[in-house]
C-alpha cells in the first residue's frame, strides 16, 4: 500500500490559498491513502473547531475525513504504537542539539511531525510525508546542516549530537508546492477550462500564469520553498 501523510502546514496552507478541495481531486489520482495522524487533526481540526476564526476551514478539513478522503492513521497502525513511537522521536529530535551557554535541549520537531515520522516507521508500504516545514526535511536529509540553521534562527552557539538521529535517512518528503504542481499538470485545478486551449494561445499563458500564482501562493501562505526552486519548476512545466 501507498501512504501520503500529511503534516498540518500543507492542509493549513491549502485551506488558506482556498485550494483545499484540490486534496480531494489528487486522491482520486492517487493509488493509496492520504493519512492523517491523531496529533495532526488536533491542529486541523479539533483546537481550530474552539475558535471561531478558524472553525470554517476545520470543518472543511473535517468533511474530507468523514468522507474518507483522509483515512486516521489508526486504521492502519494502531493509536498505542504510535504513540510510543511518536515519543521517541521526539526524544531523539529534540536531545540533538544544546545551547552552548546554558546546556538547554532545542526543540526543532513538534509532536504532529514527529507522529508523521513514526507513522512511516511503522506502517507496512511505501509512504511519503507531505510537509512543508524546513526543519524536520533538513534533519534527516541534512542533519550536519541543522546546527548552523538553528544557531542563525536563534542567535545563540549551539552544540550537536548527531549520532542520535543516525539511521533517519530513509524518509521521503514532498512540500504542497508539489502537490500544486502535480494538481496544475493533471488539468484538477481549473477542470472546467478546455486542456486544448492550455497549450495555445491566451490559454497557455493563463495556465503559466496559475502555476506561478499557486506555488507563489503557498510560498507566503508557509510553505518552504525558494523564489530559485519555483523558477526552476516553472521551467520545467516548459
Amino acid at each position: 500500500m501507498k501512504y501520503l501523510v500529511f503534516d498540518a502546514g500543507p492542509i493549513i496552507s491549502l485551506t488558506l490559498n482556498g485550494m483545499l478541495p484540490v486534496i480531494e481531486k489528487l486522491k482520486g489520482v492517487f493509488d493509496g491513502e492520504f493519512i492523517l495522524t491523531p496529533a495532526v487533526k488536533r491542529e486541523v481540526v479539533d483546537r481550530p473547531m474552539k475558535i471561531k476564526k478558524f472553525k470554517l476551514e476545520a470543518l472543511q478539513v473535517a468533511d474530507l475525513i468523514a468522507r474518507g478522503v483522509f483515512k486516521m492513521s489508526g486504521d492502519v497502525v494502531s493509536n498505542q504504537k504510535l504513540d510510543k513511537e511518536t515519543k521517541k522521536i521526539l526524544k531523539s529530535a529534540n536531545g540533538v542539539l544544546r545551547s552552548t551557554a546554558t546546556g538547554e535541549k532545542i526543540a526543532i520537531i513538534q509532536e504532529g511531525e514527529a507522529a508523521c515520522l513514526a507513522f512511516v516507521r511503522l506502517c507496512k508500504g511505501e509512504a511519503v510525508i507531505v510537509i512543508d516545514e524546513r526543519t524536520t526535511r533538513m534533519l534527516t536529509e541534512a542533519p550536519q546542516n541543522l546546527e548552523s540553521m538553528m544557531e542563525g534562527k536563534l542567535h545563540t552557539p549551539l552544540d550537536s549530537t548527531l549520532s542520535l538521529i543516525e539511521g533517519w535517512k530513509n524518509f521521503k518528503f514532498i512540500r504542497s508546492a508539489e502537490l500544486l504542481y502535480v494538481a496544475w499538470k493533471k488539468d484538477l485545478i481549473l477542470p472546467q477550462l478546455d486542456s486544448s486551449r492550455h497549450r495555445t494561445g491566451r490559454g497557455n499563458e493563463r495556465n503559466k500564469e496559475l502555476l506561478d500564482a499557486l506555488l507563489y501562493g503557498v510560498k507566503f501562505k508557509g510553505c518552504a520553498i525558494s523564489s530559485v526552486e519555483i523558477e526552476e519548476m516553472k521551467k520545467l512545466a516548459g
